[in-house]
């Protein structure tokens, strides 16, 4: 039967479910009661040690704890040292950090970054399984790591050792009946890399900043371990006492005392010129210079908790020890501390006043600032709200829950602000001076919302982690209230509608709220998510419980649970889950909030509505639909975008998984109909759940005559057109936008109003405007089908900022689309200058005048209305010279500010901006004058030069369609064509406008701006210049930035612009950005860079700046002629929207990319051994080496030889004897070991496919059924290669076993050949008319052998085949041009008997294709029975085929039959050519499952055709192998005259060898083996052809 093997199908694109490690390690049953650390601080060596004494308390009975865990990093501990209640115990410590560096023995590279990963599993994040905070305080903890493994001691040795105790140890341990009630544990450490939880500043040599250190902090567990040993538990939490020993002054730090101290004699023994103890290092001399000012600075420590005590260390009065105390159960991650020359700052005492303090009572917290020196009036100018803050949030929610607050500044700190207990740590960055005003609302907020997270957050715990997100969003409902007392009612709303607009925006496939908090420590975009969403769903909560009867939303909520937590005690109070909260709402409300739990926390997504409106004038009511369509976004691809794509890329990596999309919102919705009276009429509709998302209302109408409104807008438009005076009915009709009605103005301002058909269409409608939403109780967009003056009348009367930012919103979405409207700049442009306006609305409003400035149809209107605010605001009359600065009115200077940038967008049809608005910023720049403003002016130059940079960069779209218009293909003569003349006027703007950006650039260098912005805002418009090709590339202007000393904010400025140039392409510069990130010692700046570097990459995976059309250039061919290759830009244009809109078609793009960069790779690496990085910074650097680089399981390890010494006697003196000791390499065992075999590799699973349509037999038994008869070979088209159906299989394979069990016998035959062999034998076999004798030599085979095959034997079928990869199968591959014919049957037959003839193969099914197959699994075939297989003497045949090829053969003239049949024996044989016949495959290797043609004596002939000795086309796929000839050929072989063919079922007819006897014997056998086993001859032998007349009975 033929046998195909086939593979299993697997399906293309299938990943592997990506999951983290779970971590299933059991909760410990004890907890920690008591923590005392004490540090002490080494700013010359940057070193920290310590001892931690922690207080252990079993839970259930003390003696079934034998052992507790504690975690530890990076830290160098003494197990010998450690004691537990004064006893000594055994300890062992493995530093999990230790996994992170590079074993000597490895020799890895980047593609070796699985095995680091797997190597560093300890350190990366895994799931385990999560309890909550209650049960931590109760019944167990759960260490992160508990790589510090201490036994306790038992109870008897506690007592025994604590005896004569003092007693001021004894309650720690001792109860009061005299047992022990816990153990106290005793850890000496010592920081041995500080990198991961301490920063020092200032420390260095050329770091001129002072010095000071700070603890660093992360959300996930990890870091607190880094700082101390300690249980690095969140929900683990217990009272603390934390001491650190740091210098008195800045001087004793680095050991440099005063200059008046050195003349002193006295004081030597005290300020470090001591005697060194026996094994101390001598200290190394300071290289930080100090003057004698800075040695007299007083250092400070700023720690969490209150302070207990300062004294002066016992041993060295160099040195102070300050005590404070955390006396409420907080966990280790809030417990920090700076240590620092800082000022201090009495924020309280100058922010308060007496009535205030009077009110407070002893509720008034007392708010202390810390700066560095020098900074103490931008603390004050910065913090001068915090008070304010505290004093609000005490009287509104509750007491605060700690004595102090503490604030303190310091330097490189990557997060803005860090919230512990009782203190904060902020940066540097916030600070400004009081002439800076552009920063001060957003620095309040982040400053109000550290101070927030103190009630929730620090002292207020979430439960799990997926409450993290209630407590987020507290913190933040309670800092957007003290905003909206301290700004307004309109700055709080209209930051409540741009955060849910762009929530919107964003939240598109991203996880729900619950799920969010098991992913915040993939990066920032997470928290800044969760930011975003927590405090908007809480918002409209409290807005939907705000409506009902006898509620004060979420604040009175808040409110209590504070004062619970404040005065109750327990540790369930101060402990908060969503559930809890959820009850509390709807006890509040008296409403269920089932639905708004489950689509607003349980899921992802917000509602997006299309709203459709009709007045039903029969009905007297408007009918009103809302569809939902916020699936239709979901189903759509998202474009990728450089800024999202290390996001992209690690929510993939790690697994995150989006909710399924809310289909349908359901609640409560506002809607307020403004009536054509005026009236406004609101009606409340519930939103159900339809299945078709679609929810009709019919609304009824009340106001009955519509000339109410005719009367009414006519009375508008007289008192509009006559004189305003003092007219105070004129102020009840437009509110808002009002401003220059007069006809004169009007002409003036090119104003326009409604035409007339639009005036009576407006007359017509029932009603001025439908407001959706009025309550603000939705997070969603809302589209409906309004007209654009009922929102033109929105924006104008309704006094609220929401529904104004509403109508803006519509005109930008619909005039987008619809194009620019003189009547839309009119209204824009009122608004604008209307002072009365919301200032975020105005600026709304001059941000979308550009859309509507345009030279065609309207005239460039927008830009007129533009300059002319502008010149009638800020500038001197009739001209753009500007007035002197005075920034005075805030609101006015944000709208001002905002004016020239909007001007620099304006593009005219050719793609780039007039002339007069650029000359109109230029004059901006050049005229500025800040004389006699009492602000600074820095902000808004720097928003001047970024104008004038934009509006250089022309529209590459605009371009793009004016080049293609301008394009003429009628010929004309050189001299017909006039040369358009150039205009030099953008060339010498562009001069211009580049002096001015250097001018600034330079003088920032002697007179440094607030943050260096000049400089910053220089670089980024030569980065936008050279970007758009504008102005020339040139990399040098930006890496004269890149120094040390640099500011580091330029510095990161400067990195940022090389990347989007595109340097990231340069193998140097990339080298060196990876040093960079890898060696800095800011760990802000590293961050910076880091994601400086993930928008790099992401726009080389994205082809942000390729071209398809340039990646497959047309080339003019040798004639002139352009050959266009439209495939090959179709597909370069297929695969550059796959990569933008597919992240994993982005990634194999980046890949291919960075394996042409080894140096990128290498740099990547030796970026991961940085020893500055921290640890979450090594792994951050491993991720992105895991989506660049290939994975290769391999790894090279180098051991060391071990050595051995020998010794030699040399001479013998006198008392002496001289010995030599050599060392010796030893490279070779000692002796030999036995080595255990490998496990034999799992079989792949195989199925062959096999013709059942074939069933015929050849028996050499008569008298047994069981005999096993070949099938007629099928007959196989010639087309395809061997290539095509089944592949080559390899030279070496090794054998497989031999399964019994199964009823049909399948023998397995590896195949060994050559590569040169195998593509030399391709042949085509045609069918099967002659039966195949069995061979003599097989007829032989022992009665044992006989038997053991009947028992395998037990199916009539014998199927040979190779398997593709262990056993292999030997396909049999066609070949057009090939003529010598091919058989399929058996090569291992059953044995032959001499009563029985062989029976002739069926014709019967003749069809190539089988139509029954049948699959067989030989996966389970054992090897050794394979093997023994394929050693087994093989069979020969002689077979008869057709042959057709005669006009390829050479014929002689004289003897030329018309048909016949071929014989082909060898030329010229001699007795001495027996070599030469021998199989070209001797037993070397297995045998080819194809059947074997050969002319050997021991085989009976066929009477028509004998295959002789003969060696065709040695690497044939089916492989032919011959025996050797050494008997004689039959009779009349060789006489050429035509014998008659035998008919089927003709018995075979003698042969006259001796041979052909069906009994051989013992002898016969032997001569077989040997002439087998015989060396095979290299040469091929000649064949002769002979051709004989066809007979009758032949059939071909």
């Amino acid at each position: 039967m033929p046998g195909v093997v086939e593979r299993e199908p697997t399906t293309a694109g299938d990943t592997r479910p990506i999951e983290l490690p779970v971590d299933d390690t059991p909760p410990q049953p004890y907890i920690v009661f008591n923590q005392n650390v004490h540090i002490e601080i080494d700013f010359a060596q940057k070193q920290v040690n310590g001892r931690a004494d922690i207080l252990i308390v079993p839970i259930a009975d003390i003696n079934d704890v034998r052992e507790v865990f504690i975690d530890a990093r990076q830290c160098d501990i003494d197990v010998s040292r450690i004691t537990a209640s004064n006893c000594e115990v055994e300890a062992t410590y493995q530093d999990p950090c230790e996994m992170a560096e590079t074993p000597k023995q490895y020799r890895w590279s980047a593609t070796q970054w699985g095995i680091r990963k797997r190597r560093m599993e300890p350190l990366l994040r895994r799931r385990r399984k999560e309890v909550s905070a209650l049960d931590h305080d109760f019944k167990c903890c759960t260490p992160l790591n508990g790589s510090l493994k201490i036994k306790l001691p038992s109870v008897d040795e506690v007592l025994r050792k604590n005896q004569n105790s003092q007693k001021s140890d004894q309650p720690d341990i001792l109860l009061n009946n005299g047992t022990v009630g816990g153990f106290r544990v005793n850890i000496p450490f010592k920081l041995k890399n500080v990198c991961d939880g301490f920063h020092f500043v200032g420390c260095d040599p050329g770091d001129t900043r002072y010095p000071h250190v700070y603890t660093r902090h992360s959300i996930e567990p990890g870091t607190a371990s880094a700082i101390f040993p300690c249980i690095d538990d969140p929900g683990s939490r217990n009272s603390w006492t934390i001491s650190v020993t740091c210098p008195r002054t800045l001087g004793d730090a680095f050991r440099q005392p005063l200059a008046t101290q050195q003349q002193s004699k006295g004081v030597d023994s005290l300020n470090g010129n001591r005697k060194r103890k026996h094994g101390e290092e001598e200290p190394q001399k300071s290289r930080i210079i100090l003057t004698e000012e800075d040695k007299m600075l007083d250092m400070t420590v700023v720690c969490s908790g209150y302070l207990t005590g300062e004294v002066i260390h016992k041993d060295d009065d160099t040195k102070k020890t300050m005590t404070f105390e955390v006396d409420r159960n907080k966990a280790a991650k809030h417990i920090g501390f700076a240590v620092g020359p800082f000022e201090h700052v009495d924020l309280w005492s100058e922010f308060r006043t007496e009535e205030d303090d009077t009110k407070l009572g002893v509720n008034a917290v007392k708010v202390h600032g810390y700066c560095l020196p020098g900074r103490a009036e931008e603390v004050r100018n910065t913090c001068s709200t915090l008070v304010t803050a505290v004093d609000y949030f005490v009287l509104t929610f509750g007491r605060y829950p700690f004595e102090s607050y503490k604030v303190c500044f310091v330097d490189d700190m990557i997060e803005e602000t860090i919230s512990l207990c009782a203190f904060s740590l902020c940066s540097t960055r916030l600070l400004y001076p009081a002439d800076i005003i552009d920063t001060e609302v957003e620095t309040t907020r982040k400053l109000v919302y550290s101070l927030a997270c103190q009630w929730f957050g620090v002292n207020i715990v979430p439960d799990t982690k997926a409450d993290i997100w209630l407590v987020v969003g507290i913190a933040w409902f309670l800092t957007d209230h003290f905003m909206k007392m301290l700004c307004g009612n309109n700055e709080f709303r209209f930051r409540m509608k741009t955060m849910a607009d762009r929530l919107v925006e964003i939240d598109i496939k991203r996880p729900n709220l619950q799920d969010l908090g098991e992913y915040l420590y993939l990066g920032d975009f997470e928290v800044d998510f969760m930011n975003l969403k927590a405090p908007l769903v809480l918002f409209i909560l409290d807005r939907r419980l705000s409506k009902s009867s006898s509620s004060t939303g979420i604040s009175k909520i808040i409110s209590r649970m504070v004062s619970k937590a404040n005065t109750s005690g327990q540790a369930s109070d101060e402990v908060l889950g969503s559930e809890p909260f959820r009850r509390a709402c709807e006890k509040a409300g008296n409403t269920r909030l089932d639905h708004f739990w489950n689509q607003w926390i349980l899921s992802s997504g917000c509602p997006r509505f299309d709203v459709t409106q009709r007045f039903n004038k029969k009905r007297l009511c408007v009918e009103m639909s809302i569809f939902q369509k916020q699936d239709g976004v979901w189903s759509k691809p998202r474009t990728l975008d450089k800024d999202d794509f290390w996001r992209d890329v690690m929510e993939e990596t790690h697994g995150v998984h989006h909710s399924d999309v809310q289909q349908s919102f359901t609640g409560p919705m506002t809607i307020r109909i403004h009536e054509a009276d005026g009236t406004p009429y609101e009606h409340i509709v519930e939103i159900r759940d339809e299945p078709a998302k679609f929810v009709k209302f019919e609304i009824p109408y009340n106001t009955k005559y519509k000339r109410l409104k005719r009367n009414r807008r006519q009375r508008e438009r007289a008192l509009a057109s006559s004189s305003r005076g003092n007219d105070d009915a004129y102020r009840d009709l437009y509110y808002l936008g009002d401003v220059m009605q007069h006809p004169e103005e009007m002409e003036e301002w090119e104003f326009c109003d409604w035409d007339e058909s639009v005036e009576a269409r407006m007359d017509q409608e029932s009603y001025e405007w439908i407001r959706m939403d009025a309550d603000f109780e939705w997070i969603c967009q809302m589209e409906t089908n309004l007209e654009p003056y009922m929102y033109a009348s929105q924006l104008q009367q309704d006094r609220d900022v929401v529904a104004q930012q509403d109508s803006m919103l519509f005109l930008r979405r619909r005039f987008c689309k619809s194009g620019p409207h003189s009547v839309v700049a009119t209204i824009l442009t009122r608004t604008l200058l209307d002072p009365r306006y919301y200032y975020g609305i105005r600026i709304m409003a001059a941000n979308e005048l550009p859309r509507h400035a345009v030279e065609n149809p309207v005239d460039w209107i927008g830009l007129k209305h533009l300059l002319k605010t502008f010149q009638h605001f800020f500038c001197h009359p009739d001209t753009y010279i500007p007035l002197p600065n005075d920034f005075s009115n805030k609101r006015q200077y944000l709208v001002q500010r905002t004016i020239p940038g909007a001007v620099a967008r304006v593009r005219g049809e050719d793609g780039h901006c007039p002339k007069v608005a650029r000359r109109f910023i230029l004059t901006q720049l050049q005229h500025n004058d800040n004389t006699y403003n009492v602000y600074s002016d820095q902000p808004y130059v720097c928003e001047l030069i970024r104008a004038l940079a934009i509006c250089q960069v022309p529209d590459e779209k605009k371009s793009k369609q004016q080049k293609s218009m301008s394009f003429s293909f009628e010929e004309a003569d050189e001299d017909e064509v006039m040369a358009e003349p150039v205009d030099p006027e953008p060339e010498e703007f562009r001069r211009l406008a580049l002096e001015e950006i250097e001018r600034f650039r330079r003088r920032d260098e002697y007179f440094p701006s607030y943050q260096n912005c000049f400089t910053v805002a220089a670089l980024e418009a030569y980065c936008h210049l050279m970007k758009a090709k504008v102005i020339q590339n040139n990399p040098v202007m930006f890496v004269q930035y890149l120094q040390d000393r640099t500011c580091d904010l330029v510095r990161i400025k400067a990195c940022e612009s090389l990347v989007e140039l595109g340097m990231l392409t340069n193998a140097k510069f990339l080298r060196f950005f990876l040093t960079l990130i890898s060696t800095d010692p800011s760990p802000f700046v590293r961050d910076q860079l880091f994601k400086a570097l993930c928008r790099g990459l992401g726009s080389i995976a994205i082809g942000e700046n390729e071209e398809p059309e340039k990646q497959a250039p047309d080339q003019p061919a040798e004639d002139g002629l352009i050959v266009e290759r439209d495939n090959e830009t179709i597909e370069a244009k297929k695969e550059s929207k796959a990569r933008k809109n597919d992240l994993s078609a982005a990634l194999a793009a980046l890949k291919s990319e960075a394996a042409e960069k080894e140096d990128l790779q290498q740099a990547i690496w030796n970026a991961i051994d940085s020893p500055i990085l921290a640890m979450s910074e090594r792994i951050r650097l491993l991720e992105l080496c895991s989506i660049l680089v290939e994975e290769e399981p391999s790894l090279v390890l180098n051991f060391e030889y071990p050595t051995y010494w020998t010794v030699e006697r040399g001479e013998r003196g006198r008392n002496k004897c001289l010995v030599t000791f050599k060392r010796h390499y030893r490279t070779r065992p000692r002796k030999s070991y036995a080595t255990q075999p490998l496990p034999p590799r799992p079989e792949p699973k195989r199925t062959i496919t096999l013709n059942l349509n074939r069933s015929t037999s050849i028996s050499a038994k008569p008298t047994t059924p069981s005999a096993v008869q070949p099938p007629q070979a099928p007959q196989v088209p010639s087309t395809p290669k061997p290539s095509d159906t089944i592949p080559t299989p390899k030279p070496a394979v090794p054998p497989a076993k031999q399964d019994s069990g199964p009823k049909e016998k399948i023998s397995v035959s590896p195949v060994k050949q050559s590569a040169t062999q195998e593509s030399k034998e391709k042949t085509v076999l045609k069918q099967v008319k002659q039966s195949i004798a069995a061979p003599a030599s097989r007829a032989g085979t022992p009665s044992g052998t006989q038997e053991k095959q009947k028992k395998s034997e037990s199916h009539r079928d014998s199927i040979s085949v190779q398997a593709p990869a262990r056993p292999t199968i030997e396909s049999q591959q066609p070949e057009p041009k090939s003529g010598i014919p091919k058989v399929n049957g058996n090569t291992h037959l059953a044995p032959a008997k001499p009563s029985r003839p062989l029976k002739r193969a069926s014709t019967d099914s003749d069809s190539a294709r089988p139509s029954k197959l049948v699959k067989l699994d030989v996966s389970r075939i054992p090897r050794k029975e394979l093997e023994r297989l394929g050693k087994r003497p093989k069979f020969r045949r002689l077979v008869t085929l057709k042959f057709n090829a005669w006009d390829k053969l050479r014929r002689r003239k004289d003897n030329t039959p018309q048909a016949g049949s071929i014989r082909a024996t060898p030329k010229h044989r001699r007795p001495d050519d027996k070599s030469n016949m021998r199989n070209p495959h001797p037993s070397a290797g297995p045998a080819s499952p194809a059947l074997k043609i050969s002319d050997s004596s021991n085989v009976t002939s066929s009477p028509t055709v004998t295959s002789s000795s003969q060696n065709p086309a040695p690497t044939s796929t089916t492989s032919f192998q011959h025996g050797p000839s050494s008997q004689p050929s039959q009779p009349g072989g060789g006489s050429g005259k035509p014998r008659k063919p035998l008919p089927d079922m003709r018995k075979p007819l003698p042969s006259a060898a001796p041979s052909s006897n069906p009994t051989p014997s013992k002898p016969q056998s032997q001569s077989h083996s040997q002439s087998t086993s015989a060396p095979t001859s290299k040469g091929l032998p000649k064949l002769k052809i002979k051709l004989k007349p066809p007979t009758a009975g032949s059939s071909g």
